[in-house]
């Protein structure tokens, strides 16, 4: 896969690699793996979460059973 940076961008990441210690394709390849997941994190619609939660919740046993462990 190839990304095209801006010359600017590509800089201050072979700046940081170097800073680190590190292969700049390491650094680059972190960068890229945080930014996807807090993007999977923060992208999703509260109403999706609460439609999820109550058809789970049907799915649940009866309090009674489920506390007397026989669900």
């Amino acid at each position: 896969m190839s990304i095209d940076l801006p010359n600017s961008v590509e800089a201050q990441l072979r700046t940081l690699a170097q800073q680190q210690g590190r292969d700049v394709r390491a650094v680059v390849e972190e960068a890229i793996r945080l930014y996807l997941e807090a993007a999977a994190i923060t992208d999703v619609d509260s109403n999706d979460v609460a439609e999820t939660q109550t058809a789970l919740l049907a799915e649940l046993p009866p309090i009674p059973d489920w506390k007397a462990n026989n669900a």
